[in-house]
């Protein structure tokens, strides 16, 4: 009896100092482990950058930061670009050159990351510097999509795009002005709907073409930017029965605001709006219920509805699994602690066996 009590009082002394490694609820899908380095947003297809860019940002990787005193400027030969280094939206770090750079001169910019859980190096991209263009004064157009009603993911909570609903949404279509394509690389983005924040996108977020750029919110919690959507029911028996909520705009007419900021410009650009509809059909109203029984048999997915394949909606996979050298996921965390569980469990009960 004795044995099979200090048994267990090592389990929950075990369990203890586990809570340590245990991962902490964060704001991405993934802790800290630098598996996204440090990004410096550039034109696409090596495009030139204009000599009178504001500033030059650089994006600190996955929940960690960059040492501002290793952001530099530097010419071919390593001559240092004077500039002042200050600190940008989302955490970046801003290179402001102190002189406009030179038409046809490449230039090499460098930053290190602070990262936990290992050493960093230096890291670097070169780009050639185009003539001075005029700064942007409009941003370009937005429409949205008419609402369509389906099944989606869902982004912006710790399922991190694993949970699927169903819904009535739409997406919103962005056509970038002329004069603000040179400058896409340092533009920030945010999306409200209805003056209320519902989210935002990091430099380089949008591309040539108004589409987005979904490698600079990878493994975050972070809605799409440009997918609006009303949720209308579960799709998962588990969910049917947990019921968590859905953060979702309420049925009804809505008006969309997409806001660009040019980081360092100290320029106001004008918003664009859009107006749209969203709506559940009349069968959403009790139709969860209905399709429960199709969970008494042991399935995990609700009879009905019929899932929405492309475009935006199905995004890409989940990450994979971390590196454990380099961190650990977000998801699985609580598995591993109940596997430990039944394992101390089971031996245990081996012992007790013994001791009779």
């Amino acid at each position: 009896m004795r044995e099979h009590t200090w048994n267990w009082s090592a389990v929950g002394m075990f369990l203890m100092g586990m809570g340590a490694l245990i991962p902490t609820p964060a704001h991405a899908c993934a802790a800290p482990n630098c598996m996204v380095g440090v990004r410096f947003p550039l034109p696409e297809d090596g495009g030139v950058v204009p000599a009178n860019v504001p500033g030059l940002v650089t994006v600190p990787p996955l929940l960690e930061s960059v040492d501002s005193s290793t952001v530099r400027l530097l010419l071919p030969d390593g001559t240092p670009v004077p500039a002042t280094v200050t600190p940008g939206a989302h955490q970046t770090q801003v290179l402001v050159p102190d002189a406009p750079l030179v038409p046809g001169t490449t230039y090499r910019i460098e930053a290190k990351g602070v990262c936990q859980f290992q050493p960093t190096q230096t890291e670097s991209v070169t780009f050639t510097a185009g003539p001075a263009l005029a700064l942007p004064t409009t941003i370009g157009s937005l429409t949205a999509d008419a609402p369509s009603q389906g099944i989606y993911n869902v982004y912006g909570d710790s399922s991190c795009g694993d949970r699927q609903v169903e819904g009535n949404f739409t997406t919103l279509r962005f056509t970038p002005s002329p004069e603000l394509v040179p400058f896409l690389p340092w533009v920030h983005w945010t999306v409200e709907v209805d003056g209320e924040p519902w989210s935002y996108a990091k430099h380089s977020g949008l591309t040539s073409t108004g589409e987005e750029n979904l490698e600079t919110r990878r493994y975050e919690y972070n809605r799409q930017l440009l997918f609006l959507h009303t949720f209308c029911d579960y799709v998962s028996c588990a969910d049917s029965y947990h019921r968590p909520p859905i953060n979702s705009l309420p049925p009804g007419q809505h008006r969309a605001t997409l806001k660009a900021t040019l980081e360092h410009a100290n320029i106001t650009l004008p918003p664009v709006s859009v107006d749209f509809e969203l709506s559940c059909p009349a069968r959403a109203a009790n139709v969860g219920m209905s399709q429960m029984r199709g969970c008494s048999d042991g399935g995990t997915e609700m009879d009905g509805g019929t899932e929405i394949d492309g475009g935006i909606v199905n995004e890409d996979p989940l990450p994979e699994s971390v590196d454990t050298k380099k961190g650990c996921t977000q998801a699985g965390g609580g598995l591993t602690v109940l596997g430990l569980l039944s394992t101390l469990s089971l031996l245990s009960g081996r012992n007790s066996r013994r001791a009779k």
